[in-house]
């Protein structure tokens, strides 16, 4: 009996292993840098390519593999069928590089660390009532300042310290939601510089090319709202407006209808500073918009003036901008 049962194994072994040795081979095959990556048959690490494998009969998961760097692997899978007695070649190209486990740890942490911190910026911002609010610009990477910086922001930014301890004069006008003015270029540096920390964003003035494409609104007529002047669409002198009894005098930031980005007072009103210089001369940067004390000629979209950065003016404000991520 018990020889019978060891004939029996014998047979069972001997079967088993014709399944590999009538020739079942599968040809791994790399080239170039993809030479020396790690092989993987069912999961089992069978050792470096170009490599000649002997396998069994069936469908089999090819793995190959190599490492880029800590975080990330190039990959080539494919299930492969392999028949009886054959040589099974397969030509491995691995695919671009992509994260393995550690480098999806490094990932997840650093997105919760990006959400973290944009949590808090978002907490800064709600906490700050008197920064500007912020409109971004359809089909552009930017967004701009809904209104120019009023008075009651410039004076926030005096109250915590910043803006170099300077207090524009407002001419008698008032404060509060008045656009502020007398404020030259240097001025406007130091209240964003205090904007950027306070909210933990980087804003800026914005360029010629930003502040016309916000202005325009994706308008091509010579006012935004039209190429007729109009009747109370801008606060400028000659414009015919309800304030014609106030000649010559800034009104509240938002007192005419906004362009159709839903931007306020982007022609007339307050000239804006940009960061634009005068025909290639820095010493005179750039000023867009027109104001309350200048004629109707002066608002058109492409009109551009220059003066020199340390300039204050009763009738020169700005609005600020900022570069989406």
């Amino acid at each position: 009996m018990k020889s019978t049962y060891f004939l029996f194994l014998l047979v069972l072994a001997t079967l088993s292993a014709n399944v590999y040795a009538a020739g079942s081979t599968l040809s791994v095959v790399c080239k170039g840098d993809d030479v020396g990556a790690e092989v993987s048959v069912n999961g089992k690490f069978k050792g470096e390519c170009p490599l000649d494998i002997k396998v069994p009969m069936g469908v089999l998961k090819l793995k190959v593999q190599k490492k880029v760097d800590a975080l990330s692997d190039r990959i080539f899978e494919q299930e492969i069928r392999v028949g009886d007695g054959v040589v099974k070649r397969v030509e491995v190209l691995l695919g671009a590089p992509k994260l393995n486990a550690e480098g999806k740890r490094v990932k997840s942490d650093q997105l919760k660390t990006a959400k973290a911190e944009e949590k808090s910026v978002e907490d800064k911002l709600k906490a700050c009532t008197a920064c500007p609010e912020m409109v971004p610009i359809p089909g552009a990477d930017f967004e701009i300042g809904k209104y120019a910086v009023t008075f009651d922001e410039w004076d926030a930014c005096l109250e915590e310290g910043g803006c170099n301890g300077y207090k524009p004069l407002d001419e008698e006008w008032g404060r509060g939601k008045q656009p502020v003015v007398n404020v030259n270029w240097n001025d406007v540096q130091s209240y964003i510089e205090w904007l950027s920390h306070k909210t933990g964003k980087s804003y800026r003035l914005p360029s010629e090319h930003e502040w016309e494409i916000a202005a325009r609104a994706g308008t091509t007529t010579e006012y935004y709202w039209g190429n007729d002047l109009g009747f109370q669409n801008a606060n400028c002198h000659g414009c015919g407006n309800k304030f014609e009894k106030k000649k010559s005098v800034p009104m509240p930031v938002g007192s005419f209808k906004p362009n159709p980005y839903g931007l306020y007072d982007m022609l007339g009103n307050v000239w804006q500073w940009t960061d634009g210089c005068r025909e290639g001369d820095c010493a005179k940067l750039v000023l867009r918009g027109g104001s309350f004390e200048y004629g109707p000629e002066y608002l058109n979209v492409s009109y551009r003036e220059g003066i020199e950065a340390t300039e204050r003016i009763n009738n020169l404000g700005f609005r600020v901008a900022r570069t989406l991520p």
